[in-house]
Formats: structure tokens, sequence, C-alpha cells
């Protein structure tokens, strides 16, 4: 073949080669979260999403009595409608992820704006409890579900350094919205009834629509083409008569490629995404010569769709650290909700004023945001140990909630109600990083999307089982206990979560030794059978 001819060949392959395969180029240019700057408009967008979605769930026992007087139905049926509400808000978790992979965190909190937003119009209209917990329950929570999502993810993906920070500030609308949104509804329900409260409800919810269309994706340009000789390719594009840049007739399709718009980051393309402290934290980090280096290593670009396999998901069924995580949590979010529910007529029934009563609801918010606050600054000196921290938390959760029956005073409730809301910031704070101190950063994204889906089927049976334990006992006693009793089993699992962990890795250090010496032994039972 001709030398001219074939160096030309050989420079053609090489582009067709290029062109086939775009992500080896973009996998160099990883894009650097800004740990600032349009970051902190996305914590707000969380904050206030976070506010709504916890705000309105957690206030549900101010509507209980107005449903139960309403719908003349027992307080174990009604309660379902808000046990729903809660459990489509997180069983959908692990689906809305992809979702929100696919589409983007912007389109998906959007679009469960509007949905929830028209679930809680349209419960006005429902004619009995059953069509309650369709629209009210079922849809509505589902579209919290869309929402809730990327309000955790969004700051994951906006930062690194300052996450820590960044992510106390978001989950604090959580226990804002909490003191916010309960005297609220209970001032609306005494002077407009519940229907027109939930038609302001609705109004509230999708005015998140404007916070969702903030979470703006990041995105990254692709690393230039380079010639064969190393260099960039030259730009063959010519301007017209009205300044605008077009491609010349000329040009390869390669330099047409070259200038392509902007690539988006997906949000799952991180394997820390759902972590909640600064990655300055984490043993991956520590372990790389740089922050870019940590970057390329928990961030493909290539692959930026979340890897979910059932093999993957197999193992942690298999992995009793896991398991005693996930079945701990089956009961601590069976019990959570329940004071939140019962709280204000436990409180009523002790002569309590409705209103008196609806604002311990704001004093459990108010407490859970100082107590995420300070949990959150706690976690990140590594001398504190998540796990235990979690444990003793559940451990005061029951006493608190145990104790209940026993308030017989403003005071008393008050007492009980600022234990408990400091018990569940710890409880639920602490969730990422133990998932990573136990399992690694790894299996982060799989181990919590299962936990959530654990957490969501529990949340859905805590409060009809106490609301029919009180409708065979006429009396928030046995409820409290039970639900105390629950916090308590849950705390004895977590508790048996590290002499499990440790035995298991002696055993796979003794296995390890064993394979080690394997060889050698085999080797040496050889050369005798030679000789």
């Amino acid at each position: 073949m001709n030398p001219a001819r074939a160096k030309i060949a050989h420079r053609e392959e090489a582009r067709l080669a290029a062109e086939s395969r775009p992500e080896e180029d973009e996998e160099d240019v990883l894009p650097a979260p800004p740990d600032g700057g349009y970051g902190w408009v996305v914590v707000f967008a969380s904050f206030m999403c976070n506010l709504v979605v916890d705000g309105i769930s957690y206030c549900f026992g101010i509507f209980l009595i107005e449903l139960i007087d309403y719908y003349h139905e027992s307080k174990g049926t009604t309660a379902w409608v808000g046990s729903i509400l809660a459990g489509a808000t997180m069983c959908p978790g692990p689906i809305i992820s992809v979702i929100a992979n696919k589409y983007g965190c912007r389109l998906c909190c959007i679009m469960g704006s509007i949905i929830a937003a028209t679930a809680f119009a349209l419960s006005i209209y429902c004619p009995n409890v059953q069509s309650l917990m369709l629209v009210y329950g079922f849809i509505g929570g589902l579209g919290f579900g869309f929402m809730y999502l990327p309000a955790v993810v969004c700051v994951g993906y906006y930062f690194e350094t300052k996450r820590s920070l960044a992510t106390g500030i978001a989950v604090c609308g959580s226990g804002v919205g909490t003191f916010a949104i309960a005297p609220v509804a209970q001032y609306l329900i005494d002077n407009y009834g519940w229907k027109s409260t939930n038609l302001v409800f609705a109004g509230v919810i999708g005015s998140c629509v404007l916070f969702g269309a903030l979470m703006k994706p990041l995105e990254y340009k692709p690393k230039p083409p380079k010639a064969l000789n190393g260099t960039a390719k030259p730009n063959l594009a010519r301007r017209n008569t009205y300044g605008e840049t077009t491609a010349s007739p000329y040009a390869s399709k390669l330099s047409i490629s070259s200038r392509r718009m902007s690539h988006t980051v997906q949000p799952m393309a991180r394997k820390d995404v759902f972590y909640s402290q600064s990655v300055l934290n984490l043993k991956e980090f520590q372990s790389q010569k740089s922050l870019n280096d940590y970057r390329h290593s928990v961030h493909n670009l290539a692959a930026a769709k979340p890897k979910s396999s059932s093999n993957e998901l197999l193992v942690l069924f298999k992995d009793p650290v896991f398991m005693l995580i996930g079945i701990s949590n089956l009961f601590g979010m069976a019990a959570l909700y329940v004071p939140f529910v019962y709280i204000v007529e436990c409180a009523v029934t002790d002569g309590i004023s409705k209103g008196q009563a609806s604002f311990l609801i704001s004093i459990i918010g108010i407490t859970n945001t100082v107590g995420r606050l300070l949990v959150g600054y706690m976690a990140d000196f590594p001398q504190i140990n998540a796990l235990l921290v979690n444990n003793l938390a559940l451990a005061l959760a029951a006493v608190a909630v145990g104790l209940a029956p026993f308030c017989h005073t403003y005071a008393a409730y008050v007492a009980m109600s600022i234990a408990f809301a400091l018990a569940i910031a710890a409880y639920i704070s602490l969730t990422s990083i133990i998932l990573v101190d136990l399992l690694g950063l790894d299996k982060l994204t799989n181990a919590f999307g299962l936990l959530i889906l654990f957490r969501g089927t529990a949340s859905v049976i805590g409060s009809p089982l106490a609301g029919a334990l009180y409708d065979i006992t006429h009396s928030f006693t046995v409820p409290f206990f039970v639900a105390g009793g629950l916090f308590a089993i849950a705390s004895a699992i977590s508790f048996s979560v590290t002499p499990v962990k440790n035995c298991l890795d002696r055993r796979k250090k003794i296995s390890s030794n064993d394979e080690a010496m394997t060889p050698m032994n085999t080797k040496q039972s050889n050369n005798i059978e030679e000789k």
C-alpha cells in the first residue's frame, strides 16, 4: 500500500474510533461540585421542601380528631390515612431514585409537587375514609416521595467538603416545618374546618414547584478531542453575517461534536450522594492523594446509572449486619409515628386545651431541629461512635414514649416531647453515617434505598396498630406502652450489631489467614509425595 494512503487510512481509523468512544474522553473531565455559590440556593430549596413535606406529614395527628368526627370511623381505621401517607412517601424511594437519575432532581420535584397538591385538593371530595386513604394517603404520599428524595440527593450532589453544614441546614427544614405548620393547622381547622385547611395545604405544596425549579442540574463540558499528535484539533467553524458561529462544510464530524452542549451530571453517579457528612471524614477519601483522585474513585460519568443489580441486593440481604440494622428500623419506625399521631389527643383527654396540645408537635419540631444540628456537629468528630449514639437515642425514645401514659400535666408532656424529639433527631440523622461505617461506601446507595423501604413499610403499620389498641382498651396507656416497647426492641437489636460485626470480622480474618497458608501447605505435601 502507498505509505501516504496508509497514513491517511490510519488517521481516519483513529478518528472513527474516537467518535465511537466519546465516554473515554469524558471520564477525564470530572466536575467539582460548587461547595457553595449556587449550591446554597439548592440548600434553600431542599430546606423548603423538607419543611413542607415533613411539616404537613407530622401534623396529621391534629387532623385525626376532625376526621374521626366527620367520617364516624374508629381511630384504628382512620389512622391508616396518615400511615399510608408516610409509607407512600418512603417506600417508592428506590423507584423514584431511578427516575430522578434519568430525568433530574428538578423535574422529579416539580412533578411530585403537582401530584401531591392535586391529591390534597381532591381529598376534600372523598366520601369515605377508604377513598381518603387512596387520594390523600397513597397519591399524596407518592407526590411527597417525589419531593423528598430530590431534597435529600441534591445537597450531596452540590457539596463535598461543606456537605455536613449544607445537609444540617437542609434537614432543619423538617423540624422548622413541624414547629411552624402545627399551630397554623390547628388555627385553620378551628376556624375554617379540615377541608379548607387541606386546600390551603394544597396551595403550599404547589408552591414547591418553584423550589423544585431551583434544583438546577450540574453540567460539565466534555474534554476537547485531540489530534493524533496530541494537540487540540483546530475549530473549523466560521461566523456568518450575523456574527453567529456555524460549522464549516469542511468540518469533520469530530470537530462538530467537540462544540456540543454541556453534559448533565446524573445525581446517582456518585457513590457518596446519600452520605450526610463531609467527605473529608471518609476513609475512602483519606486513602486518596487528593480530592480529585477521590472524586474519580466515587464518580463514574460513563456509568452514571446506579448499579442496583439483584446480585448486589441479594448480598445485602445475606449480610447479618445489614439485616440487623433493617430489622431494628422496622421496630423503630413502627413506633416513631405513634407520638406524632396521638400525643395531641392524649393530652386533650387529660384536660389540656387543643391549642396547647397541638403546640406539643411544635415543641417536638423545634427541639428536633436543635437536635439535628447538635448531632451533625458531634458526628464530625472521629472519636464519636455513631452507632452507639443511635442505640442510646433509641433507648431514650423507648423511655420517653413509654412514660407518656404517666404524663398528666402540660409540663410533663413538654418534657416527654423534648426527650422524644432529641432521640429521633439522632436516630434519623445518623443513618447514612452508620451504613458507611458498617458496610462501606460502595454499598451505601443500595443499603440506603433498602433501608428506606424497610422504614416505609414499618411506618404504615405503627399508627393503625396503636389506634386499634385504643379502640379495644379505650385508653392511650397500652398504645404508648407498645410503642415504647417497640423502641426498646429496636435499641436491643441495634446494640447487637457491634458484637455480631466483630465476630464476623474475626472469622473473616481467620479465613483469610487460612487461605494465605493453604498454597504453601499444598505445595509442601506435593513435594513429599514426589519424593
